[in-house]
């Protein structure tokens, strides 16, 4: 789900930044690049929480010595 959401903030930063950046004619320039930083901002947010905050999976085994009995 969070790659999901990882990708669907990045192709909305994509279309942002050709609005922003004057690719398409807009009135509104301003707005959408102020739009455009702030999913910037949650972009990288997102990849951050997904990539640096992986569980450990460390914890009780409950496979280990079950096949002794």
């Amino acid at each position: 789900m969070m790659m999901f959401l990882t990708g669907l903030l990045l192709t909305a930063v994509i279309v942002f930044a050709l609005y922003a950046f004057g690719v398409f004619s807009t009135p509104y320039l301003d707005a959408f690049r102020v739009a455009f930083y702030l999913l910037l901002v949650l972009l990288i947010l997102s990849i951050w929480v997904s990539v640096g905050h992986q569980p450990s999976h460390q914890g009780q085994d409950t496979t280990v010595g079950a096949a002794k009995q």
